[in-house]
């Protein structure tokens, strides 16, 4: 019987932080978000085509979310007027997420959650 008693507690305990757990994802969701949030990274191939988007380091790596900067048609007073476009969206209508080859990435960046380019996808979320 004295056994039995500890199992509840343990169980009670349990049960206990599993409610409070579920409450402050409920109630804060924010306070996980940067466990949850996969960061944006910025990658550039040898073409010379800059993407940006959220890897996945499995073989093959994998850049979801993937977005790349197209310039404005009509650029006034020599300003060029830049906008990001989402991979899935350009006119040639690829599906899915970007494929990297290894051999075709001249390098890899993480990209700040105070970058221009986070805080852009960001806002278009």
């Amino acid at each position: 019987m004295c056994g039995m008693n500890r199992l509840n507690k343990i169980l009670l305990i349990s049960i206990l932080l599993l409610a409070i757990v579920l409450a402050i994802i409920i109630w804060k969701p924010s306070i996980f978000a940067s466990i949850t949030d996969k960061p944006y990274y910025a990658v550039y191939l040898l073409s010379g085509d800059l993407y940006f988007g959220q890897m996945s380091w499995c073989r093959p790596s994998i850049l979801s979310d993937a977005r790349l900067i197209q310039q404005a048609q009509n650029v006034e007073e020599g300003q060029p007027d830049f906008s990001l476009v989402e991979f899935k969206d350009v006119f040639w209508g690829p599906a899915g997420d970007l494929k990297l080859n290894k051999n075709n990435v001249l390098w890899i960046s993480r990209l700040s959650d105070e970058s221009q380019v986070v805080k852009l996808i960001n806002a278009n979320n």
